[in-house]
């Protein structure tokens, strides 16, 4: 591959995106207004939440408080042996929170002392603040249906002031429980996907409307060539609007940072990577600016909104559309992210969602240079 082609390619590229100032316009004024957006405009909602129960109690009270809240249609329970073993499942997301039943509970349970309560220690992941309380608020309802079973069954404990169970909530990674630490960083998923879908859902199909195109297979321009100049162009610009994002939400929304902001700009690298390609697939296929935006926002924008856990929670969505989010970037870039906005570098997360966003853009480009024709005559 020649580089003086690239860099020739890449310089008319920039020229480009200099001239067509709705490139740049895409580029910054787009995050400003849906930052605006997604930081004021958006409420939370779920169903079923995922917990985790650390019996340091295990008698047959605390047995059945677990069972109660097995039976909650509002929870999802898994037993774990320690706290250490559930925190490091709430840290990879595999639960919402969890609730300890202390050692003496049963033991203050039944006393008849009023001052003496039994004990449970709820502990929910504060980066996604609605599901944190509807945590909190669940395992307080399933309690309140144990305290009512057992006042039916056991009159003494109502008349001896017996049974109390005080709940002790703890909220890691977002102690204030603002909303806006989370929905700004995912909102930065929803945001890029449509910048880069958009910016390269018109490129090459503005280069076939214009002429431009044929103009570039009658010369001596490889297709590799062609497309790596795009690749870098647009890639430049998407990652100086991450950048001017991530300011905005640091500096101006105020949302702590508390990852490495290497990893952020390797993840956000692949994840524009795969972006950029699905762009420039789409606009390759349709040849039409209007046809490929329109392809770009059903597409690539709409399930990136709705599929990627941002909006809606995923362990509620039906099993057909878990298993579809699977398929869906965006999902891994909004955990990235979020993690390493609220709690920090977790390199399993991070290394994970990186080799999926990697895999994702290799397998666009490999899609999108089978189908780029290298010549007039392969031009179909």
């Amino acid at each position: 591959m020649r580089k003086e082609a690239v860099a020739a390619l890449v310089k008319k590229e920039i020229f480009q995106i200099k001239r067509d100032f709705s490139s740049i316009l895409i580029a910054f004024l787009l995050p400003v207004i849906l930052l605006f957006l997604f930081g004021f405009g958006i409420n939370f909602d779920t169903n079923t939440v995922k917990i985790g129960v650390i019996l340091e109690d295990k008698t047959p009270v605390t047995v059945e408080i677990l069972d109660t809240m097995r039976h909650s249609r509002y929870l999802d329970v898994k037993v774990y042996s320690s706290r250490g073993e559930a925190a490091y499942a709430l840290e990879a997301g595999s639960i919402k929170g969890f609730a300890v039943i202390r050692s003496n509970f049963t033991k203050n349970f039944r006393t008849q002392d009023a001052d003496t309560k039994a004990e449970i220690q709820v502990i929910t992941d504060g980066s996604e603040p609605n599901v944190a309380k509807f945590v909190s608020a669940y395992v307080a309802g399933a309690l309140s249906v144990y305290k009512g079973i057992k006042m039916i069954e056991n009159p003494d404990l109502r008349a001896h002031s017996g049974g109390k169970i005080n709940i002790i909530q703890r909220f890691w990674y977002n102690p204030s429980l603002k909303s806006s630490y989370f929905i700004l960083p995912g909102s930065l998923a929803i945001i890029m996907t449509m910048i880069g879908t958009v910016l390269t859902a018109l490129v090459i199909a503005r280069e076939w409307e214009r002429g431009t195109m044929e103009a570039i297979l009658t010369t001596n321009v490889t297709k590799g060539e062609f497309l790596l100049s795009k690749y870098i162009a647009y890639f430049l610009l998407s990652m100086v609007s991450i950048l001017f994002s991530l300011f905005l939400i640091i500096f101006v929304f105020r949302v702590p940072f508390y990852g490495s902001y290497l990893a952020f700009m390797i993840v956000s690298a692949f994840f524009m990577l795969g972006a950029l390609g699905f762009g420039f697939l789409v606009s390759t296929v349709s040849k039409d600016q209007f046809v490929a935006s329109q392809i770009a926002g059903v597409v690539g924008f709409m399930p990136a909104m709705m599929l990627s856990g941002l909006i809606y929670e995923i362990n509620s969505m039906p099993w057909f559309l878990r298993a579809l989010t699977c398929f869906i970037p965006a999902r891994y870039y909004v955990s990235s992210i979020s993690s390493l906005f609220l709690s920090g570098t977790i390199l399993k997360t991070i290394v994970l969602n990186s080799i999926i966003l990697g895999a994702f853009a290799l397998l666009m480009f490999i899609i999108l240079y089978k189908i780029t024709p290298e010549s007039l005559e392969e031009q179909v």
